[in-house]
């Protein structure tokens, strides 16, 4: 390996998956520069902390670099997903929730850890993902199955890497301009600067990106869906000698979206206890069967549980259940509460804040990376980092445009949320070189959130006026961990390697004052101010063992058992009982068999993996039954159910990933990639079964959410000379999900759906243009969507998001 490609490696972030495209196929095959991370390229990466080729790493990992992004159009994390099989990260909530899928695992309560954290050059992600541009790009990885021994918390189905050019030796620049239907514009500037030759180097960027939305609002005529994203960074690599190197990195982003795009569905038509007409409707009539399941709707007992000796309402049994994809055939319209967000005082402070609606977010980071080698080839890195993140979050939660003079409820909500993260890691790595390898190092994690709501609107003794905005229960994380890795080559060709991580996690809810409890119960003491507070501490050791085997050269066989976790949290509604305040994490035991190779003198890359995660802890929804705190009658208390999260569940995912990867000609480039999951529930209990399968509870047997059991993803890229210097290209990418579903009950869902992107242009040595068509079927599938209650009549319906729909658009970058 050369002494830049080393530097280049050893300066990366430590927890930054850095790769090098080195050429190592024919010159023909060089210059074809389809982009595609395929077999014709040797790629280095340190996802294990050492110097490897991609092929040697005994992971299943997806590289992405920074042309193969150009070329497909991708530009965020949604688009990544789409092209990766096995990943989900869909906007389902705009750009605001989080929600990750890798191989079927995912946070089934949005009070749980996600399952994928997101790492920028090294520095943990803990919120803005849907929101980060990957203009900048050296590269992104995508590496599945549980990562918690070296990455640590949230990764405990797996790690997504992005990783942004560093600045060298030579003045470059970039410029990249995008314009398309949907008033869609986006610029992207960046250039590199030596300050002082060899020693300090500068690299800033800076982007702009609109959207103007697809769909319309019926309420207003306004668009919906629209986004808006401006970010400026820059980055500083200094080194001053051949021991010592550092990177400072400073950034800053706004967003400002509009509302997202979301439709609810219609509920069946009931006149004098009579159903007139379906009324549009999904729901299915009580008895009927609903994917192989009879629809049997049951009241609660005296304990709040679904009984099937208590018969539920008639006006609930004529409603029947939410079953089924989207109906609706509304085309570009939805009905969406636009008007009562327009100008907003806090009566209290009387601040105006004016239009609210949607997500208004800024974000500020800073990265500081230290690298020091000693002599004989020990290396102890440093690094730290800072975020604030601000979001001001306006949500319609009728999800149709319901107003307050209609029902006389808010269902509107405004958040003025803070959150304030940093992260510290220091890490001994020995010489890669010898049969025994090693490392260690530590970890600590600081976290603080805050913030205040308000309903928008309230009636006070019949007077409609604004709602104040009042406190929100605050939180706080710290998280310490120490970890290590070890590896052992018993010959140049075969080799086991252990890791392993001690977390030891703290949270802290910080509850506001709820009013003066007149019953002891729960946290709660009469007569005194009650507010919902605790801390608890998890820990758990999180290891990875691995064996693997190189057959030949340019192939690998390995076999790995890791066990990933993630942390609990808390239930918190005033009056719970202590044993009912905070749930467990989940574990995850995860058993993984690899296949890698390259054939036909480069042209032909295969990848295969086995894999199966046992879930223990299943974090699922119950009801129980406390004392009110604040009952009006002391001496006679009164008992309200809640829902609580708790660890009643099992489940397994288990299934098979293929990618190959074929250059059939100098001028043609294959790629197929597919991932199969299957995703069961093992046991556990979920209240809402028992109300719909006659007092039933179970969910053994379910598929869990949001996980289609098929996706595939295929690519056709030429790219061939035209005149002289210029070359004609273009490409086909066609992507295809199976039924996803949107809850445990699986009586929702979304359709599969298979979507076609195309693109031709020219491109010179240092320029490029292109024409390119997204969705070029117009497929309107929706994403997915959630079971929801009508907020006219509290009948059982469902809410579908919807996709963007087809686009066309030019874009045209140069180099200098």
């Amino acid at each position: 390996m050369s002494t830049k490609l080393k530097r280049a490696l050893k300066t990366t972030p430590v927890f930054a998956l850095t790769a090098l495209a080195l050429a190592a196929g024919s010159a023909s095959a060089q210059s074809a520069g389809s982009g595609e991370t395929q077999a014709t390229e040797t790629i280095i990466v340190t996802a294990r902390r050492v110097d490897e080729r991609i092929i040697d790493v005994p992971l299943t990992i997806r590289a992405r670099t920074g042309k193969d992004l150009s070329d497909r159009g991708i530009t965020s994390l949604t688009d990544l997903a789409t092209f990766t099989p096995g990943l989900s990260y869909s906007p389902d909530l705009g750009r605001v929730a989080e929600r990750p899928v890798i191989r079927g695992i995912s946070a089934l309560r949005p009070e749980a850890p996600q399952p994928v954290s997101v790492f920028v050059d090294g520095l943990y992600l803990r919120s803005g993902a849907l929101s980060l541009p990957l203009d900048d790009a050296l590269r992104v990885e995508i590496i599945k199955g549980p990562q918690s021994a070296l990455y640590g918390r949230s990764t405990y189905a797996g790690a997504i890497n992005y990783i942004t050019v560093k600045p060298g030796n030579e003045l470059k620049g970039t410029v990249t301009v995008t314009a398309g239907q949907a008033r869609e514009f986006s610029a992207f500037g960046a250039v590199s600067v030596p300050l002082v030759k060899d020693v300090l180097a500068m690299r800033v960027k800076a982007r702009t990106h609109q959207f103007g939305g697809q769909y319309f609002n019926t309420q207003t005529g306004n668009a919906v869906g629209s986004e808006s994203t401006d970010s400026i960074g820059a980055l500083f690599a200094f080194t001053p000698g051949p021991a010592f190197d550092a990177t400072l990195s400073l950034d800053h982003s706004d967003v400002r979206d509009g509302l997202f795009n979301a439709v609810a569905r219609t509920v069946p038509t009931q006149v004098g206890g009579v159903l007139i007409s379906q009324n549009g409707s999904s729901n299915v009539p009580n008895g009927a069967v609903c994917n192989g399941r009879t629809v049997n709707i049951v009241g609660n007992n005296a304990a709040g549980l679904p009984d099937a000796n208590v018969p539920a309402s008639a006006t609930n049994r004529l409603n029947g259940w939410p079953c089924g994809s989207a109906t609706h055939a509304t085309g570009t319209l939805v009905r969406r509460n636009q008007l009562e967000f327009a100008n907003y005082t806090d009566p209290t402070t009387g601040i105006s804040y004016g239009n609210v609606a949607g997500l208004d977010r800024t974000i500020d980071r800073t990265g500081l990376t230290m690298n020091y080698e000693f002599a004989g080839g020990y290396t102890l890195t440093s690094q730290t980092g800072f975020t604030r993140d601000r979001a001001h979050i306006g949500s319609d939660e009728s999800y149709n445009g319901t107003q307050f003079a209609i029902t006389g409820t808010s269902w509107l909500s405004y958040n003025r949320d803070l959150t304030r993260y940093w992260s510290q890691e220091l890490r001994l790595a020995s010489p890669d070189k010898g049969a025994l390898t090693w490392l260690v190092g530590a970890f600590i994690y600081d976290e603080d959130t805050s913030g205040v709501s308000s309903g928008v609107i309230q009636r006070v003794t019949g007077v409609v006026s604004a709602a104040p905005l009042r406190p929100k229960s605050g939180s706080a994380t710290v998280n310490a961990a120490p970890f290590a890795r070890v590896q052992y080559a018993f010959t140049p060709a075969l080799r086991v390697s252990a890791e392993g991580r001690y977390n030891r996690e703290t949270v802290e809810v910080i509850g506001t004052n709820l009013g003066t409890a007149t019953v002891s119960a729960g946290t709660c003491v009469a007569g005194q101010p009650c507010s919902v507070t605790g801390k608890r501490t998890f820990t758990d050791f999180s290891p990875r063992i691995t064996l693997d085997w190189k057959p030949g050269a340019d192939s690998l066989i390995y076999v790995q058992g890791a066990r990933g976790s993630k942390g609990g949290g808390f239930n918190t509604t005033a009056g719970i009982t202590a044993d009912r305040f905070t749930f467990e994490g989940e574990t995850i035991t995860a058993a993984e068999i690899g296949f890698k190779t390259v054939l036909a003198s480069g042209k032909l890359g295969f990848n295969a993996a086995l894999f199966r995660n046992d879930i223990e802890g299943l974090q699922l929804s119950n009801i129980i039954t406390t004392t009110n705190p604040f009952s009006a009658n002391p001496q006679a208390p009164t008992s309200t159910t809640v829902t609580v999260v708790n660890n009643v569940g099992k489940a397994r995912t288990q299934g098979v990933e293929f990618d190959l990867s074929w250059r059939a000609a100098d001028w043609l480039t294959l790629i197929a990639n597919y991932a199969f999951t299957d995703a069961k529930v093992l046991e556990g209990t979920e209240v809402t079964n028992g109300t719909v399968f006659g007092g039933n509870q179970s969910v053994a047997g379910f598929t869990l959410p949001r996980t289609p059991k098929h996706a595939a993803a295929f690519s056709a890229a030429i790219d061939t000379p035209l005149v002289g210097t210029t070359r004609w290209t273009a490409r086909a990418d066609v992507t295809y999900q199976s039924r996803r579903y949107a809850e445990i009950q699986n009586m929702i869902w979304a359709e599969p759906y298979t979507r076609v992107n195309l693109a031709t242009g020219v491109r010179g040595k240092d320029w490029r243009v292109s024409l390119w068509v997204k969705n070029a079927t117009d497929d309107d599938t929706s994403l997915n969507g959630f079971r929801y209650l009508d907020p006219v009549t509290f009948r059982r319906s469902a809410v579908d998001f919807l996709p963007r729909l087809r686009q066309v658009g030019l874009t045209g970058s140069i180099d200098f």
